[in-house]
């Protein structure tokens, strides 16, 4: 075995408990794991590892990943577990039966994925003799644990005002940390298309325009001048993040997040302080667009022709349509590659490159998990969604239901990149989604007042001193 994972396990093994001991200990820890938790979702590669790696293979999970957000989820749960009575466990919250759900589909799916499949010899890229289609969808099944994990332990740990600024530091940090390195890349590095920790731009580019529409949330939400002026350069910085991307989806998701935001909150945030920072967020975004325009205008106009490029990865659509039909559950999950490798980029276009999973999340599901597996997401985001429609109807002005609605939008963000691009499944999209979907239904369970004697007891408080 090798040293890293050995010190990895160590550090698991060893860092996990002792971890608990110090929160148990020294309550107030619990706050910076959190910051950490949430930060941590940022950096795969430096504070992550995978186990059984197969990092050759064309998909979104390479193998059995465990994070230091996984780590520090594992720390705050064994915490909230042996202080139940600051923390009475949500055991079965909204959300785990459809989770659940998908899950069960998707070990259907893996149970009918069939023995290896022969890598072609024109897969010199491949240096591996079989596709193991076994082996691969366990990686996904093992990531929908790891993240249910994340939404369990936020949906237990949000109970209260400062539990949700908790989880706002960790947001600032993740923005600022990802816009250095933006920035570092591009002015110090050289480098034309930023990606920073996330391996390609176009991830960058989800990753900040989520984290970018939340924070214009609170720009509006804060009453105090400095405060919204601090998410707005926190707004600011992801956008230019963005930009830096050149990612023509990264900026449409972007521009849909802000303008859903300022419809949901402006009206009830109207005063001249939001109306004078709005000016000024417009002034300032059309001089940064000024300067950006000829790298822009050259990769929306100049390198690429958008309609060949949708033509082009609707073709992996038709793959994922022709997988569903031959496989009434799919090839199973992260067997899109290795089934397109075999036998369905060739059906489709024989100077098809083959190998691309298919960009478009619905239809990568579609491929993978087939029907079953479109029907079980669309359950889960539909309840999701539909538990946090109120939080954009009802004027709500608390913290908790504000991060609700933000971490919603920004869920909605990551949905319509990922119509045309790989970042759903990724890990940090990925993770970060499941945090913000542990908010909105921590806020489900305030605005509904259920457990009141658990959620505004005084016995919270010296939880954090």
């Amino acid at each position: 075995m090798e040293s890293k994972y050995i010190i990895f396990l160590l550090v698991a093994l060893l860092g996990v408990p002792l971890g608990m001991a110090a929160c148990l200990v020294r309550p107030a820890l619990t706050r910076w794991v959190v910051m950490l938790m949430v930060w941590a979702t940022c950096e795969p590669n430096m504070v992550g590892i995978n186990f059984v790696s197969r990092e050759f293979y064309r998909a979104n999970t390479r193998g059995f990943e465990v994070t230091l957000a996984d780590l520090c989820a594992l720390v705050l749960a064994g915490f909230m577990l042996v202080k139940r009575k600051d923390y009475p466990p949500r055991w079965i919250p909204p959300m785990a039966i459809p989770t659940l759900l998908y899950l069960l589909v998707g070990f259907v799916s893996w149970t009918m994925a069939g023995p290896s499949l022969p890598v072609p010899p024109v897969a010199i890229r491949v240096p591996y003799e079989q596709f193991e289609v076994g082996l691969y969808p366990l990686f996904e099944l093992f990531k929908i644990m790891r993240g249910y994990l994340l939404f369990w332990v936020i949906v237990n740990y949000a109970r209260s005002d400062r539990a949700a600024r908790d989880l706002l530091w960790g947001i600032g940090a993740a923005v600022l940390y990802m816009g250095y390195l933006a920035l570092a890349s591009r002015y110090l590095h050289g480098v034309h298309r930023v990606q920073a920790t996330l391996g390609h731009p176009n991830s960058l580019a989800t990753y900040m325009a989520m984290l970018g529409s939340f924070s214009f949330a609170f720009v509006l939400f804060s009453g105090k001048w400095l405060s919204s002026m601090f998410w707005g350069f926190l707004t600011a910085l992801s956008a230019i993040g963005v930009i830096l991307t050149i990612s023509r989806g990264g900026l449409a998701a972007l521009l849909v997040g802000v303008w859903v935001n300022a419809m949901a909150l402006l009206p009830r945030h109207l005063n001249v302080k939001n109306m004078a920072l709005l000016l000024l967020g417009v002034l300032m975004a059309g001089v940064v667009l000024a300067i950006a325009m000829d790298t822009l205008s050259g990769r929306f106009v100049g390198e690429q022709n958008a309609a060949k490029d949708m033509e082009y990865r609707g073709k992996y659509n038709d793959q994922a349509k022709l997988m569903a039909q031959d496989h009434a559950f799919g090839v199973g999950l992260g067997n899109f590659s290795a089934w397109s490798w075999s036998r369905y980029a060739e059906i489709v276009d024989p100077d098809l490159p083959p190998g691309t999973p298919a960009h478009n999340n619905w239809y990568l599901t579609l491929g993978e998990m087939g029907w079953p597996g479109v029907f079980a997401l669309a359950l889960l985001w539909g309840r999701y969604f539909l538990l946090l429609i109120p939080f954009y109807l009802r004027g709500k002005k608390d913290l908790l239901a504000t991060l609700a609605l933000a971490g919603c939008t920004a869920i909605l963000v990551n949905h319509v990149q990922s119509l045309l691009q790989l970042g759903y499944r990724q890990t940090p999209m990925f993770s970060m989604t499941m945090i913000f979907m542990g908010v909105g239904v921590a806020a489900w369970y305030a605005k509904r007042g259920q457990g009141k004697a658990s959620d505004t007891r005084p016995a919270l408080e010296p939880v954090y001193t």
